[in-house]
């Protein structure tokens, strides 16, 4: 670029930024004279909005962002007015994963604004190597839908989410090994306040097309609300899973044109191994229908974060006639004939098997939100929750659920949600028998099934129990050998090793250390085990030193505060045991007292152990030992 003239300029009124064109022409070197205050390192990113520098600030040396609007002959008031609007808007959204805002103004005739240095790659960037794991990609977009949700309370649209303006932070060489990832919103360049006019021309499209929601493209920057937000999150997400964006064309009108008239390949038929949770997700936040896509960014965080814990998420695939429906859709003309002769032939049994699904899927919901609702401390009116309104929610779960067991007895899903509703009603016989169906319509126990059948077991307590109980357990740490799972095999051998003696207690204390060797105090379950087998041992002082630091490190956890009153009053202190009560009536109003311990049945010791030796060593076998050199062989260093 050339450099301004040497010749004075003929007095006069200065320009008028933004009413009209200006020939000034901005070269890069000039900016150190300009901005004195910063050390300019290099160029990182240009566009349409400005130029983008990495620099320090020479007074405390932190790298900055500098993003610097220089006069061109195109700078009008509305681009200037942008500028401006993006630094306001992004100094009153201050997240740990939204760039964060530090200083703005201007230097005669540039203008500028400093923001946070992120040290890392956009997702663009990063999908160039492929798509990346699942969890991973999961990981990123709740952190993402989170920032968003925190903009949105704030009154703030994006508009313009997309891997490019997504960027994954360098981990930091201090951090542990599995420290989640972690991402930084960027660009606010096209963000909107609700509620105000839009700095674009009316019915203007802004955005990037493969990932703008419909109605964006219909309706232009008028209707880019945080629906819209929560669809190109959805879009970014499928574009992490599969390593390519839900649309794409030679031409941004071919591209809008296939998202206003085409639903997006599911995302599975792209990954074959995509589990069927994150699949529904996707096709939830990316629905044609605003009203059809999760409410809130929060919603579609939340749901994300169930998928990472295992949990079983809100989102469902479309049913089959839906399915149908998109299909005829998409190939019209080589289904119309079979369309029409399936229709008349079959067209009336998919409706009634559809409304029948659709019916019994209504009726899960609604039993799934009552048992949550029983979960809950406080009623609609914030009033302490009652014992028999609780149980009256519960009993309406298993009615409801009762009902879809009626309408189709194969439906697994249905006698499991009856199953935990009967769990939480105490009736454990009922509980037990439905997820005895539950495990043979899924034709194989899974951790879920396993972790409430052992739970209904234990508190039967009959012998017949106790012994199906160890096959469980077992069953357990076989297909799930994860640190919480290892906590309940180590608190049944503990339950063992209580009402044992001799050589019977030494081993079952041994094995419950064994179990839990390779479980760190993360979790509530093995401190308090580490503490209940000081106690066995009888070395009390130093359990109720462990039992409370294990109270200290999971404070709220309602399990350790119960375990924490049973050590305390055993050991006769009575009043440390009432603090500890009264916690926990204070966590869950209405908590039972810790009971004595279940009974065990030492007839099945011996197999019981023998099992949970052999499955140890397959889990964790041994190193093997080193051998040794021969004599005559030089050592190695």
């Amino acid at each position: 670029m050339s450099q301004t003239p040497d010749t004075p300029a003929p007095a006069g009124p200065a320009p008028d930024w933004g009413s009209r064109l200006d020939f000034y022409t901005f070269a890069p070197e000039t900016l150190a004279q300009e901005f004195p205050e910063f050390e300019i390192v290099r160029e990182i990113g240009k566009g349409s909005m400005g130029i983008v520098y990495e620099a320090r600030l020479r007074s405390s040396g932190e790298r900055i962002a500098l993003k610097v609007l220089p006069p061109s002959l195109t700078l009008t008031e509305r681009a200037l007015a942008r500028f401006h609007r993006e630094g306001s808007i992004m100094a009153r959204i201050r997240h740990r994963d939204i760039v964060g805002f530090l200083n703005q103004g201007n230097k005669g005739r540039l203008h500028w604004f400093a923001m946070e240095f992120v040290d890392g790659v956009t997702l663009q960037e990063r999908l160039q190597v492929g798509p990346l794991p699942v969890r991973q990609a999961g990981e990123i977009a709740a952190q993402g839908a989170r920032a968003l949700h925190f903009a949105h309370d704030r009154g703030i649209v994006h508009r313009d989410v997309k891997p490019g303006n997504l960027m994954l932070r360098h981990a930091d060489p201090d951090a542990a090994a599995d420290a989640p990832l972690r991402v930084a919103i960027t660009d606010f360049g096209l963000a909107r306040e609700t509620g105000t006019g839009s700095m674009t021309e009316s019915g203007a499209i802004v955005g990037t097309p493969m990932f703008m929601a419909p109605e964006q493209v219909l309706g232009g920057s008028a209707q880019a609300n945080t629906l819209c937000d929560v669809y190109s999150l959805g879009a970014t997400l499928y574009a992490l899973v599969t390593g390519q964006p839900p649309f794409d064309g030679p031409t941004a009108q071919g591209v809008l044109k296939a998202v206003l008239e085409q639903d997006a390949e599911p995302p599975s038929r792209l990954r074959r191994d995509l589990p069927v949770a994150v699949d529904a997700i996707v096709q939830k936040a990316m629905h044609r229908e605003p009203a059809q896509r999760y409410g809130s960014a929060q919603e579609l965080a939340e749901d994300l974060e169930r998928f990472l814990r295992g949990e079983r998420v809100h989102a469902r695939l479309p049913g089959l006639f839906a399915r149908t429906v998109r299909y005829c859709a998409r190939r019209p003309v080589p289904t119309l004939l079979t369309a029409l002769v399936l229709l008349v032939l079959l067209g009336g049994l998919l409706f009634q098997q559809e409304r029948r699904r659709s019916a019994i899927e209504q009726d899960l919901a609604e039993a799934e939100r009552l048992l949550a609702t029983a979960a809950t401390a406080r009623d609609e009116q914030d009033r302490p929750r009652s014992a028999d309104s609780v149980r009256e929610l519960l009993l309406q779960a298993v009615a409801t659920t009762s009902e879809a067991i009626r309408r189709d007895d194969h439906f697994a899903v249905a006698w499991f949600v009856r199953a935990k509703a009967h769990h939480r009603l105490q009736q454990y016989s009922e509980a037990i028998f439905d997820l005895d169906t539950a495990e043979r319509l899924f034709g194989s126990a899974n951790p879920e099934i396993l972790h409430f059948r052992i739970d209904a077991l234990r508190q039967q307590g009959d012998r017949t129990s106790m012994r199906r109980l160890q096959q469980d357990l077992t069953s357990l740490l076989r297909i799930d050998p994860s640190a919480h799972t290892r906590a309940l095999v180590a608190e049944y051998l503990l339950d063992l090793a209580d009402q044992a003696t001799g050589t019977e207690r030494s081993e079952a204390l041994a094995r419950a250390r064994e179990v839990l060797a390779a479980v760190g105090d993360e979790d509530p379950r093995a401190t308090v085990a580490r503490a209940r087998i000081l106690e066995l041992e009888g070395a009390t002082e130093p359990a109720l030193a462990a039992m409370r630091n294990a109270r200290s490190r999971h404070e709220g956890n309602l399990y350790v505060h119960l375990q924490a009153a049973a050590m305390f009053d055993r050991n006769g202190l009575y009043d440390e045991g009432a603090r500890e009560h009264e916690m926990m009536r204070l966590l869950q109003p209405g908590a039972q007292k810790p009971t004595k311990p279940t009974p065990v049945d030492l007839d099945g010791f011996g197999k019981f152990l023998g099992d949970v030796d052999r499955l140890m060593q397959a889990i964790d076998p041994p190193a093997p030992p080193t051998p040794l050199a021969p004599a005559n062989e030089p050592r190695k260093n």
